[in-house]
């Protein structure tokens, strides 16, 4: 199971450059260990795992086989579903160091900025698993989406009601916001931050947010054996109700298609096999 969000697509167009023949995509996926290396001894054949390996020079994810350097390799939680292993390393990783350079703990109240998209998604998630009262952006459609992630209220960003009910559901102001989108409603969530609360925003955010008073934190995923091992902690036991929408190999140009509209819900997932 391979995935792809926004990066992907632009990399693909040429945003970032031109292109070189044959070049894979994917920066993250899920699927069963072929062959492990000599001196790999905590992964075997047959394993299933996920991993996060941005910029891997031996090819990306949109393959039947990827090779990937072990400690960006983690094993998928048994109750876990292929599909959303596949689908949550690169977000999920990002997301959880959002949460880490914000410090975020529990009873603390968490603005999340594009909580239905990829990141913002496992941001709340990841953080009303850490006891976090987090209160997400969405559009009317996706709200119960996040509320099932764990967000305690919804608000949508285009309401002209959306300063009344923030100030409703944070009557203090937030401890701390993440910024996973950007748009002229961001400035509205923004001001409700606590003085001098920071917030943080993943690197490829564009235009890059600002508030005065406020520190403003950038962060990446964090490709690393360590940081798998966190987040299959903060994993547990517990599901985790990412919503994904599935594309076969063969239909990988209407994928594209589909993440240039903009507003996904959750993350696309490209099937390499049927």
């Amino acid at each position: 199971m391979r995935v792809w969000g926004p990066g992907t697509q632009a990399q693909r167009s040429g945003a970032w450059g031109s292109v070189k023949p044959g070049t894979i995509l994917g920066a993250d996926g899920s699927g069963k260990i072929a062959a492990v290396a000599a001196d790999v001894t905590n992964f075997k054949v047959g394993d299933r795992v996920y991993s996060y390996s941005y910029g891997n020079p031996n090819g990306g994810f949109h393959a039947e086989y990827v090779s990937v350097p072990a400690d960006r390799v983690g094993h998928v939680p048994p109750h876990l579903e292929m599909k959303i292993a596949g689908a949550m390393p690169c977000v999920a990783l990002t997301a959880q160091s959002g949460l880490e350079i914000l410090k975020i703990g529990s009873g603390q109240t968490l603005s999340v900025f594009g909580a239905s998209g990829g990141v913002g998604s496992l941001a709340v998630w990841l953080a009303n698993g850490r006891g976090a009262i987090v209160v997400g952006s969405a559009r009317p459609d996706a709200q119960d989406y996040i509320r099932s992630l764990g967000a305690a209220h919804a608000v949508d960003p285009g309401s002209s009601e959306r300063n009344a009910i923030l100030k409703r559901f944070a009557p203090e102001g937030f401890d701390a916001a993440i910024v996973s989108a950007n748009s002229d409603a961001l400035a509205a969530f923004l001001s409700h931050l606590k003085a001098g609360a920071p917030f943080a925003y993943p690197n490829g955010v564009e235009p890059k947010p600002h508030m005065s008073g406020h520190a403003a934190l950038t962060f990446d995923g964090e490709m690393s054996r360590a940081a798998i091992e966190r987040l299959n902690a903060a994993i547990g036991s517990r599901t985790i109700p990412l919503r994904v929408q599935e594309f076969p190999l063969t239909d990988v140009a209407e994928a594209h298609h589909r993440i240039e509209q903009g507003h996904v819900v959750g993350k696309i997932v490209l099937r390499i096999r049927s």
